[in-house]
């Protein structure tokens, strides 16, 4: 994809950490949030999920070539990796603030790590996917921008002081960083499908974290009409 339609897209990606502060929920923007976590989830289920299944064939087709273990499960196992893996730091971290009574900034700086190098492979995917044209490329940046709107309010909410100081910025550049490194490197496609397959774990867990704990204070309604929609906006572009 050239870089014309790929830079703006990673700029939309990185000002939502940014600017993001101005759409963080009050009780009126509530619903924002679950519209992000619909939008999020159906890119997931319609598109990207899609992609594993005939991404999962480049390593059956070449299993005997690429010594890859397990490579009948690989971009299964991937997508498996990013669910636990984030799964395992909201868990840290909520036991952690629930015993010491405020979570240490270790574990925060963990997440933030770690949504950095997730932010990055987002980002990465805008310059490595195989997109057939500029209309599924939109509709993933606009679905990455909401959901990376849902990451900025996760960690907003865990320790706004040092993720307002220094969280929001890093993870800003870490968008930049991974769009430079997909103009500049070029990874085997088996590679790109374990990165395709870890960000659709990672999104369905981090989708659900935000939407799902808060119970009731979740606008389920907002979230099932804006999955509907975008699904069907991805079917009708995509086929």
């Amino acid at each position: 994809m050239p870089i014309e339609y790929t830079l703006p897209a990673a700029l939309l990606l990185a000002m939502v950490f940014v600017v993001g502060y101005k759409l963080r929920p009050s009780s009126h923007h509530r619903r924002w949030i679950s519209i992000a976590a619909g939008v999020s989830v159906a890119t997931i289920f319609v598109d990207l999920l899609p992609q594993i299944s005939e991404n999962q064939a480049t390593f059956l087709e070449h299993k005997n070539e690429t010594f890859a273990l397990f490579p009948e499960q690989a971009v299964y196992l991937a997508a498996l990796l990013g669910f636990v893996l984030f799964y395992g730091l909201e868990f840290m971290v909520a036991k952690a603030g629930s015993s010491e009574g405020e979570t240490s900034d270790f574990f925060l700086f963990a997440q933030i790590a770690a949504f950095a190098t997730y932010s990055s492979l987002i980002a990465y995917l805008l310059v490595h996917n195989i997109w057939s044209g500029l209309a599924p490329l939109v509709l993933y940046s606009l679905a990455m921008a909401f959901h990376l709107l849902l990451v900025d309010h996760s960690l907003a909410r865990e320790r706004p002081g040092l993720y307002e100081r220094y969280g929001r910025w890093i993870l800003a550049l870490a968008v930049m960083g991974g769009w430079t490194a997909g103009i500049l490197v070029s990874i085997p496609d088996r590679w790109l499908a374990r990165i395709i397959g870890f960000i659709c774990g990672g999104v369905i867990i981090n989708s659900l974290v935000v939407e799902l704990p808060e119970g009731r204070g979740g606008r389920f309604w907002f979230f099932a009409a804006s999955t509907v929609a975008y699904s069907a906006l991805l079917l009708f572009i995509l086929h």
